[in-house]
């Protein structure tokens, strides 16, 4: 892990929701932590369990992120993501809805989601995700208004 801090800008970990020594170690030591759910009654138990660990571990660091992934699916009692993360006390970062088309097609061709719709709200969530994990913010520039627009052009003169 040292290594790969020290060679790597960024660096992301898949780690299974399983809580023993050696992830307990490494949740410990990263920056940030993400945690992926689907909206459903397990998912949220074993959230609810991370957050709780995490917030004992980690009192003074910032807390996790939560991801909800797979919301929408047709036919899946789900819980509403209002409910999921008001049991949870925090707020998603992002919340991916369910896309079996753009989904299925990047997975067959071995494609990014970006590279199969650059357009789709879906590869805009990834894109938001990605700046946050990173602390890369997109500089927005503001919007001018009408009145403004002349009144400086007016100025200028």
């Amino acid at each position: 892990m040292e290594l790969l801090q020290r060679t790597a800008p960024v660096s992301i970990l898949d780690v299974p929701h399983s809580w023993n020594e050696w992830t307990r170690s490494l949740l410990a030591d990263v920056d940030d932590i993400v945690i992926v759910a689907a909206p459903d009654l397990a998912n949220l138990r074993n959230a609810k369990n991370l957050f709780d660990q995490l917030r004992k571990l980690r009192p003074n660091d910032r807390g996790a992120h939560l991801l909800l992934n797979q919301v929408g699916m047709p036919k899946r009692p789900e819980i509403a993501p209002a409910d999921f993360c008001q049991t949870l006390e925090t707020e998603p970062m992002a919340i991916i809805p369910f896309d079996i088309q753009l989904f299925g097609q990047a997975a067959n061709s071995g494609r990014m989601i970006a590279e199969m719709d650059a357009k789709s709200p879906v590869a805009e969530i990834m894109s938001q995700i990605a700046h946050v994990v990173t602390g890369r913010a997109t500089v927005k520039k503001p919007k001018k208004s009408g009145l403004g627009g002349i009144l400086g052009r007016l100025g200028k003169k």
